[in-house]
């Protein structure tokens, strides 16, 4: 019980820690990104952002995941305006294989439209999750993107309106709030368990400490003589209790092995 509310225990913290912040932010009302009163930059870690994206300006960045040689997903970096106030800050969006095409087309017909080849943006897509800070690796990409179509006239002046944000999407928001309540549960039942174990373990030792002899098949055997077979348990050396055992009782190697496997019932 000990050992099994422990592994449990682990799972739980491990669980919690992945979904953490996605499993909170799932539980709160979206924050629209292009809502009239949202500045990106006042968006919380804790907020789940919600955009309606009409207009992208390209990929900055491709993340390909590979296994025995061969690609197993991919995921592009896209470029997407947010605002602070009335003024444009650009940031980026995770985009996943199979959304892909979608935001390239909307990226076609953003420059389309900046060139006036088209009289409005229709082509659209609605993507969820948090917003986060870039990693050194994916700014390095993001600014040199940025510093080579050469739209700023200083690094200064690039900085102060791209900001080194991206939102992770997530498909399903919801699932990270069960994901989350999963990890909880299974922290909280497993330290139960571990509890429980431990105090039941202590209680075991305790009663074998005041007990001088151990019934095995019927048979009284002292403690002190079963110690060095208590030992190989304990280390795990089941094979070698096992053949302990048959040379002080008798008994053959396969009952003695019998024994040694429900050794707590026996010696504690």
């Amino acid at each position: 019980m000990k050992k099994v509310g422990g592994v449990l225990a682990i799972m739980g913290v491990f669980f919690l820690i992945l979904g953490f912040r996605e499993g909170i932010a799932g539980m709160r009302k979206p924050v629209d990104l292009y809502g009239e009163t949202t500045n990106v930059s006042e968006i919380g870690y804790f907020d789940m952002v919600e955009a309606d994206i009409y207009a992208t300006y390209g990929s900055f960045a491709t993340k390909t995941t590979t296994e025995n040689g061969k690609k197993t997903a991919e995921e592009s970096y896209f470029l997407i305006p947010a605002y602070e106030g009335d003024d444009v800050r650009y940031i980026g969006i995770k985009v996943l294989e199979k959304d892909y095409k979608t935001f390239t087309k909307i990226c076609d017909d953003t420059w389309d439209w900046e060139e006036g080849y088209l009289a409005g943006l229709s082509e659209h897509v609605v993507k969820t999750g948090c917003l986060k800070k870039m990693n050194k690796e994916m700014q390095n990409y993001y600014y040199k993107a940025l510093k080579d179509a050469e739209w700023f006239e200083s690094e200064a002046e690039m900085k102060t309106y791209a900001l080194p944000l991206y939102i992770d999407t997530l498909a399903s928001p919801k699932a990270m709030v069960s994901f989350l309540f999963v990890g909880l549960g299974l922290a909280v039942g497993g330290a139960v368990l571990f509890v429980i174990g431990y105090k039941k373990e202590n209680i075991q030792e305790a009663k074998a400490a005041q007990q001088t002899y151990v019934v095995i098949k019927g048979v009284s055997y002292s403690r002190a003589e079963l110690a060095h077979v208590n030992q190989c348990v304990l280390g795990q050396e089941k094979i070698f209790a096992a053949q302990e055992l048959s040379r002080i009782t008798g008994m053959s190697v396969e009952e003695a092995s019998e024994v040694v496997e429900n050794w707590r019932n026996y010696y504690y």
